[in-house]
């Protein structure tokens, strides 16, 4: 865990993985957003870091713009997000952190335009539970580096007024290859090929997509060119064909990753019957909705999803199937169009009695998955696609809350 400075510090930014993208179109679109919010941007630049050992991204803002709570601009507006998200190939998070005695740390994650995660917090007695110091656990980074901007790590600034450049060339430079000298080197450059993106993750969850830092030996190839090499120069723009089938191919690779999730998933699953239907314990993280949209059926009608008996059939058909998972952020969930919080959470959520144990229940929304409850046993959170007051299988449920 990261030790913060005791010299309060306000900061934000946008956090995503390293892989091919426009930094022209990110810039144009983030300042899109703030001309239509009638906000100065004349002096406002996009300034974009690599992690010096990690394939991570981190765009802050700079200017008048920003103002003198870089980590209240980021906060109030979470919105960048959404809009970043359609400008990266992968999750982005919009994170923000002010420290002392005004303490508050925050993000949201986006993917495609639609927020999936948020979380927020002013107080935390623990000192444990900070949503930006849990998160850059799992980025296996440390606040520092976000408070710095990376340090030791390259980096391109982009003016938001008028954001242009060559993007292959910005790209080259993120990754620590330094700019053409003279145009011969620009043609033995055509030949040198893009970076390849990071490997896909594993498994889901709100750092899908985050892969973990490279070796040494990678990072260091990365950071200096080969001396047997000229410096690398001027790459070829990125023609709309190139782009396109660039794209096509990133979303085969997203269904045959999405399959294989799928495929694994159906092999480990545990379930039970009841009045109702079938409750299945599934093996991956709420965020994983194309996955767990395939356990939600209202009315079994002639088939099942994959990994359930097929003898299940006939005892099934006209009833429904939900399903079960554990949940690590209050803010995966949403209460009144708002994403969840534990001080909402204790206040409006009921005592329940499954089997014989006292848990706490709330009725949420999981995003793109529909109603459901949120239990809570300790510091243990599991969301069921039922309402509290539908049936809940205790032996089940307790199994995975006490797992």
């Amino acid at each position: 865990m990261d030790t913060l400075s005791t010299a309060p510090t306000s900061h934000g930014g946008l956090i995503f993985p390293l892989d091919m993208f426009r930094p022209t179109v990110l810039a144009s679109v983030i300042a899109e957003l703030l001309l239509g919010k009638v906000r100065n941007i004349l002096d406002a630049t996009l300034e974009i870091s690599r992690h010096p050992t990690s394939p991570l991204a981190l765009a802050r803002i700079h200017g008048n713009v920003v103002g003198d709570d870089p980590a209240e601009f980021w906060r109030t507006n979470p919105d960048i997000a959404l809009a970043a998200s359609q400008a990266v190939p992968r999750q982005c998070f919009v994170y923000y952190v002010r420290t002392g005695q005004n303490r508050r740390e925050g993000f949201l994650v986006a993917q495609r335009g639609q927020a999936l995660a948020a979380d927020d917090s002013d107080r935390d007695a623990s000192g444990q539970h900070w949503p930006v110091t849990r998160l850059v656990d799992q980025l296996r980074i440390s606040v520092s580096d976000l408070a710095n901007g990376f340090p030791g790590g390259p980096r391109i600034e982009l003016s938001l007024m008028e954001p242009s450049g060559n993007d292959q060339n910005l790209l080259m430079a993120l990754i620590g290859q330094p700019p053409p000298e003279g145009d011969e080197e620009m043609d033995d450059m055509a030949e040198e090929p893009p970076p390849p993106p990071p490997p896909p993750s594993r498994g889901g969850g709100l750092t899908q997509g985050f892969s973990a830092p490279p070796p040494p030996s990678s990072a260091g190839s990365a950071a200096a060119p080969s001396p047997s090499r000229a410096a690398p120069a001027k790459a070829p723009q990125i023609s709309a064909a190139e782009d396109a089938k660039r794209r096509a191919s990133e979303r085969a690779a997203e269904l045959q990753e999405l399959q294989q999730r799928s495929e694994n998933a159906a092999k480990s699953l545990r379930f039970v019957e009841d009045e109702r239907g079938l409750v299945v314990l599934v093996p991956v993280e709420l965020a994983e909705t194309e996955v767990l949209s395939n356990y939600i059926v209202q009315q079994v009608e002639s088939s099942l999803p994959d990994g359930l008996p097929p003898s299940l059939l006939k005892t099934l058909t006209g009833r429904a199937i939900d399903f079960a998972v554990k949940v690590d952020f209050f803010s995966e969930v949403f209460v009144d169009a708002q994403p969840l919080n534990r001080p909402k959470f204790e206040e409006r959520a009921r005592e329940l009695d499954l089997g014989g144990t006292k848990v706490k229940a709330l009725e949420v929304l999981a995003p793109r998955l529909g109603i459901g409850t949120l239990l809570r046993l300790g510091t243990t959170n599991v969301f069921v696609s039922r309402r509290p007051d539908a049936p809940l299988p205790a032996e089940l449920l307790l199994s995975l809350l006490k797992s």
